[in-house]
């Protein structure tokens, strides 16, 4: 993780934020210095409280604001995602 400066975290929201797999990575690592960017799949909640749970696991790096993307429109959202990495950096 040293190498990298930009974390690209990706996630489905499951009940209002990320599964406890993605929770055990980010208390694994070192991210301070780091910036975040979160980006989820849904069925309607959004984001939940994801980018919050992020920052609260991780409160030494930048979150940048997130992407959420309905699970249903995924296979048409190339040009968001792609919008969204280069306005990020």
């Amino acid at each position: 993780m040293d190498q990298y400066k930009t974390i690209i975290l990706g996630y489905p929201n499951w009940w209002g934020t990320f599964p406890m797999a993605v929770f055990t990575f980010l208390e694994e690592y070192e991210f301070a210095g780091k910036r975040i960017l979160p980006f989820c799949t849904h069925e309607g909640s959004g984001p939940g409280e994801s980018e919050r749970d992020i920052r609260k696991l991780c409160p030494d790096a930048k979150v940048l604001p997130g992407l959420a993307i309905r699970g249903g429109s995924v296979k048409g959202s190339g040009d968001t995602i792609k919008s969204w990495i280069l306005k990020n950096g």
